[in-house]
């Protein structure tokens, strides 16, 4: 196994504010989300946004609802949060103003949180194919905002809406939408600084999510048009862009204004539409930035990448690919060379998130999606003048390699988000960052055969073996093969005396007889990943008729679909997905029965 140091420098994306731009006393922003509480209920969430200079938030909201016989769904208020900067004006002496002291001086910024749940609540039945709708909204909006023409006579609505998921009641409750982890930025700098800003989410059930830009919509869900010079793909001056896998929000800050921005987060299961949220933000780009030292403005340093290439020992890239078994070192750094105008340097905040952090970041055996965990030195956040780190480390194992059961997909790609502040006044700056780290197998996939209704895999010197039933492992089941005992799709993880280790692809297996051994009873793709996109799939059929192949992209969007001619016996099928984006795609075998799902990766 080999140690693989790898500096990541993270410099603070520094924005400043200091306006006079006139605000309503109106709503700023909000969502709406639920989750399923254990008793197999729902509970409803309210976020909503307000301006401290501004009306107070109510003490109640009352959600609207499509779903028949249950027109609305109260919500009591559970916590109220000033979520205002904290820290100096550019002098470095004026402490940032807050709600408790009245939002003084009377600058934009000054944010408070308001937070509403329901009681527990059980639906019943299904929702229809357009879903059901959740709302929430009051009347109105800020006259000052300049993509939403006459904003000061439209409402503003929050909404977020049920899918139906294979025709399965909501009672019990058995999925919850996707949430918003990350708290929303609502002020920053003009003048071409270039913001980057993760709207980060995450799903009780690990859907797969996809962000896009969306209209706003008033208090009663009509939508909003923009304003001429705004689109729904730009509601912001100038180009921006919005990652629709991450949710990483990059755009210039070219004019000032102030603009209503929405965000949909789509949860998919199985490639099925699930759930749909909005998050409404209301940003204001300033052109009066007061400056800082030696007269210029606050702008950001550079941001550099954290993995170095072998060859140039240059920072290129904020993704990396190692084997099972390698350990990754970082030390990640954020760093602001501003000062106030007083000569006193600003503090740094750096924080971090991901599944694949263990518990408080700092325990590798538990509270990550799969251990051995990634941990830090220490819990985030951290602070310091001028700077702040944090030590990264992650021991990989083969259980980290990526794998699949039925419809269900476990990438081998895992994510992690750092982002550091300033204490820069009436805007923190800030600047979010994600960065990858792919692991792959250092040997090839394991076959599976049913030989009479035992699995089995081939018999292996000193190997270690770990069977799986429906993505958990199965105790005592550490043989080379193993004898099902109830319908459900099997792995085996085998693992080579030196720790090199990968995973079978999912096998299907009914002991009543209509088994995979209907489809196909062993199958094999190499390579994967592939560097090219040509994927070479072997088999031992029997009796194959009318079988079909698709591939899905990540949004489950079936983009091949051919019927190939397959013999009985030994077999073999070149898929070819050279003129496809580098992903992971989802192998469909059908013959008419029952389906076969296999994930593969092109680089």
């Amino acid at each position: 196994m080999k140690s693989i140091f790898k500096p990541f420098v993270l410099i603070v994306f520094i924005l400043c504010l200091t306006s006079n731009f006139s605000m309503a006393s109106h709503g700023t922003g909000g969502e709406l989300t639920w989750r399923c509480d254990g008793s197999g209920a729902f509970i409803f969430q309210v976020k909503f946004y307000r301006d401290c200079n501004g009306i107070n938030g109510p003490n109640s909201v009352m959600i609207q609802t499509t779903v028949p016989g249950l027109a609305t769904i109260p919500a009591a208020l559970v916590s109220n949060t000033d979520i205002s900067p904290n820290g100096f004006f550019a002098d470095g002496l004026t402490p940032c103003p807050d709600c408790p002291t009245g939002g003084v001086p009377a600058v934009f910024g000054i944010i408070e949180e308001f937070v509403y749940e329901s009681q527990p609540i059980v639906i019943n039945g299904t929702p229809p194919p357009t879903g059901w709708d959740f709302m929430w909204g009051e009347c109105c909006r800020s006259a000052s905002l300049t993509n939403i023409s006459s904003g000061g006579s439209v409402g503003f609505g929050f909404r977020a809406t049920m899918y139906p998921y294979n025709g399965q009641s909501a009672s019990p409750c058995f999925d919850s939408s996707p949430v918003f982890a990350e708290r929303p930025s609502f002020s920053v700098c003009g003048g071409g600084l270039q913001v980057n800003y993760e709207h980060l989410s995450e799903d009780a059930e690990f859907d797969s999510l996809v962000y896009e830009f969306v209209n706003p919509e008033d208090d009663f869900g009509v939508v909003i048009p923009f304003a001429p010079g705004f689109t729904t793909q730009n509601p912001l001056p100038g180009i921006c862009t919005l990652d629709s896998q991450t949710g990483e929000l990059s755009y210039i800050t070219s004019s000032g204004g102030y603009f209503a921005l929405v965000i949909k987060v789509t949860s998919y299961k199985c490639g099925i539409k699930t759930a749909e949220i909005r998050r409404e933000i209301n940003m204001l780009i300033s052109n009066n930035c007061a400056p800082v030292n030696g007269g210029i403005p606050n702008e950001p340093p550079l941001l550099l990448p954290p993995f170095i290439d072998p060859v140039t020992l240059q920072q290129t890239s904020f993704a990396d690919t190692v084997i099972a078994g390698d350990t990754i070192n970082l030390v990640i750094f954020a760093i602001d060379s501003n000062l106030f105008t007083n000569a006193s340097p600003q503090s740094v905040t750096l924080d971090a998130f991901g599944h694949q952090y263990g518990n408080n970041f700092t325990d590798p055996a538990s509270g990550c999606l799969i251990p051995p965990c990634a941990t830090l030195n220490t819990t985030p956040p951290t602070t310091g003048l001028n700077n702040a780190f944090q030590a990264f480390n992650w021991t990989t194992t083969p259980a980290h390699l990526g794998y699949s059961f039925s419809c269900v997909q476990f990438t081998n790609t895992y994510y992690f988000i750092m982002k550091a502040a300033d204490n820069y006044c009436p805007a923190n700056a800030t600047n979010a960052k994600v960065f990858s780290i792919t692991v792959l197998p250092s040997i090839p996939a394991p076959l599976v055969i049913n030989n009479g209704g035992t699995l089995e895999t081939p018999l292996l010197t000193n190997y270690i073996y770990q069977w799986f039933y429906n993505r958990f492992a199965i105790p005592g089941a550490t043989s080379f093969s193993y004898t099902p005992t109830q319908p459900g799709t099997y792995q085996v993880l085998t693992v080579a005396p030196d720790g090199q280790g990968n995973y079978s692809n999912g096998y299907y297996y009914n002991p009543l007889g209509i088994s995979e051994n209907s489809l196909l009873s062993s199958l094999n793709i190499v390579p994967n990943p592939s560097a090219d996109g040509v994927f070479s799939i072997t088999s031992h059929a029997s009796n194959v008729k009318n079988l079909t192949i698709s591939v899905a992209d990540v949004y489950g969007k079936i983009i091949f679909h051919e019927v190939p001619v397959f013999e009985n016996g030994f077999s073999s099928y070149t898929l070819d997905l050279n003129d496809k984006a580098s992903g992971v795609y989802t192998i469909i075998f059908s013959d008419g029965i029952m389906n076969r799902n296999i994930k593969v990766v092109k680089l």
